[in-house]
């Protein structure tokens, strides 16, 4: 019910009187294939309206015009770009191996290449994950687990194994864990694809994604594609929040959005998602910045109207969580010397106040299927427990993470969010060091499902995306190309011990899951992350400087940063935003992505810095 509930109120906000693009080739729909689809009643799954598109505009909360050569590109669902070609078996099955046949099972082969069990990073915190998962919601979608959890729930039954929406992962007899229950399968299921909705024939499947695919914060502005209007307060440029027991939160909506919420739990978001925890805690600290930045917008210029006041905030907003992102989340898992390399920083960074103007109208704002892959990675550095800590950082209990996935409800109980948070920026983060949590593991919806590896599946969804193996990334990135597995070890940075481990379960070295080569690989030299995993995600970073003509660091955008504006934007730690707007947060470390440390130590917020808003002064609006 809710997914259905959810999908129909989705299409039913996604046609609004402009022109109507094909959201699988970006063209313009013609008549004869409106009517198609009209027919077949997936018109909103399959186009997107888009208003004409004016230069001088700024950013569009539903991400089109993005690009003027290519409008609907930014826009909700609309395929996602791939770095290298699909690669299956038969047209849309799993690719096999070299020799023909089929590869090693997903739960084997990650049993076989993941230990189960503790791990301590000793530099980076619990935040890494939480933020990540967080960004993440901005260009990813959660139909697919959606789907799993609520509607196609019974893959495992022996009658439904086979169906074509079904893709169960067995679990051998003499399985390390589960040998001694009566657990054999875990249910999964197929990506969902434009194919399905009718949208195209392509003999190649295309995953349908529901996000937007560049970064716009849509997890704040545009959430479930249901537009700004019903997120606004439309007084003061404001979001829609309600206050309770003291504490401002999101506007809350019907308990059945929040299926996991125990008695007494009535929080449930109305219009974001009702996900992960460190995704819920960041809407709320999000939701309430903006909030926090039209206020203060508005005590400097009195004359400001609503929307002024909104969409000035908004980019505030948005250009302080790219900030955050690019700036100190990749700069604490890549090092300097390492986004220098890539191109993300500058050579001398000399002047890291100044524009970046890299914006190209030939290039597509787009995100990769392999970003939204590889990003399964950093499942490795979550850990089951979540420590809670009071606000001089007294430990004071342990909360199994996983149990609250689904269940915002559990934040607003006893000032949860409040020692939640503290263990966010007080915990380190697992070390990614070739294992992974029991929670991770074996209970990734302990209340939903009896088991389910979430590592196991980071397996199987790659193989039914139609990744192409680890090798080829490796090359596409440096040119080595890999053609035996001590190549690995003498030509790329696998241990002698972790190929041993892929010969187990591969024939041939092309044979290797790119998530299972991710896992196997060391960091990278004055980095804490695979070099193959960095070079994804930096050709994110890349792809939405060229692509996204609204980026924050364009000088010639619509509503371009003044220069002193952005210094101010240049400021922003993720340390600022939890001053600012976190539940009891009165000290923090500076770098609140690394562990306290001597070099790192926890200060009072008053030594974080602030963005001074006097940069947004304007002297035309000092009269109310």
């Amino acid at each position: 019910m809710l997914f259905g509930y959810l999908f129909i109120l989705y299409q039913c906000t996604r046609l609004s009187h402009g022109l109507v693009y094909d959201s699988v080739t970006g063209n313009p729909a013609s008549d004869s294939l409106i009517a198609f689809y009209q027919e077949k009643g997936v018109l909103a799954s399959c186009t997107v309206d888009v208003k004409p598109c004016v230069e001088s505009e700024r950013r569009r909360v539903d991400g089109t015009c993005n690009s003027l050569k290519y409008p609907v590109s930014g826009a909700h669902s609309v395929p996602r770009a791939r770095l290298l070609p699909a690669v299956f078996y038969n047209g849309s099955y799993p690719r096999r191996s070299v020799s023909g046949k089929e590869l090693t099972p997903p739960r084997l082969t990650r049993t076989s290449m993941l230990r189960q069990g503790k791990s301590i990073h000793p530099e980076l915190t619990h935040l890494v994950p939480g933020f990540g998962i967080f960004m993440f919601s901005d260009v990813g979608s959660a139909h697919d687990t959606v789907n799993m959890v609520t509607r196609r729930t019974n893959c495992c039954e022996k009658e439904h194994m086979n169906d074509y929406g079904c893709t169960p992962n067995i679990i051998p007899d003499d399985d390390p864990v589960l040998r001694y229950t009566n657990i054999r399968c875990m249910n999964s299921t197929r990506p969902m694809t434009f194919q399905e909705f009718l949208c195209t024939n392509n003999s190649v499947p295309i995953p349908y994604a529901t996000g937007t695919p560049s970064r716009d914060f849509s997890q704040i502005y545009n959430p479930q594609n249901l537009g700004s209007d019903v997120i606004r307060t439309k007084s003061g440029g404001l979001l829609v929040t309600e206050v309770e027991d003291g504490k401002t939160w999101p506007a809350g909506g019907p308990l059945t959005a929040c299926p996991l919420n125990q008695p007494g739990e009535t929080r449930c978001f109305r219009y974001y998602a009702n996900t992960l925890l460190p995704a819920s805690i960041f809407i709320v600290y999000f939701v309430r910045f903006h909030n926090y930045i039209a206020k203060e917008l508005a005590a400097i210029n009195p004359g400001w109207d609503d929307d002024t006041l909104f969409y000035t905030a908004r980019e505030i907003n948005i250009a302080a969580s790219q900030q955050i992102y690019i700036y100190e989340w990749h700069l604490a898992l890549q090092g300097e010397d390492n986004l220098k390399d890539a191109g993300i920083l500058s050579k001398s960074w000399i002047n890291p106040d100044g524009f970046k103007d890299e914006y190209d109208e030939s290039k597509v704002p787009s995100i990769t299927m392999e970003y939204t892959y590889a990003i399964r990675w950093f499942h490795l550095m979550q850990e089951s427990s979540l420590k809670m800590y009071d606000e001089t950082g007294n430990y004071l209990r342990e909360e199994p993470m996983f149990n609250y996935t689904f269940r915002p409800g559990f934040l607003t109980k006893n000032n949860n969010i409040n020692y939640a948070t503290q263990g966010l920026f007080r915990q380190a983060s697992r070390a990614a060091d070739h294992s992974v949590s029991f929670g991770v593991s074996e209970q990734g919806l302990p209340i939903v499902q009896a088991a389910l590896d979430i590592t196991t599946g980071d397996v199987s969804k790659g193989r039914y995306l139609g990744m192409p193996p680890y090798v080829d990334y490796v090359q596409l990135f440096t040119n080595i190309k890999i053609t035996s597995f001590q190549d690995l070890t003498k030509r790329w940075r696998i241990t002698n011990e972790q190929v041993l481990l892929l010969q187990e379960i591969y024939e041939d070295v092309r044979d290797i899951d790119l998530i299972v080569g991710l896992w196997a690989e060391e960091p990278m030299k004055y980095g804490r992350i695979p070099a193959t995993l960095a070079s994804i995600l930096n050709d994110d970073i890349l792809r939405n400087r060229k692509g996204d003509r609204h980026l924050y660091e364009n000088s010639k955008r619509p509503n371009a940063m003044t220069r002193d504006q952005l210094k101010e934007i240049r400021k922003v730690l993720i340390s600022t935003v939890f001053c600012v707007v976190g539940d009891g947060v009165t000290e923090i470390q500076k770098n609140a992505f690394l562990t306290i440390s001597p070099e790192n130590p926890i200060v009072s917020c008053s030594k974080i810095p602030k963005i001074n808003f006097n940069a947004w002064y304007d002297k035309n609006a000092q009269k109310a």
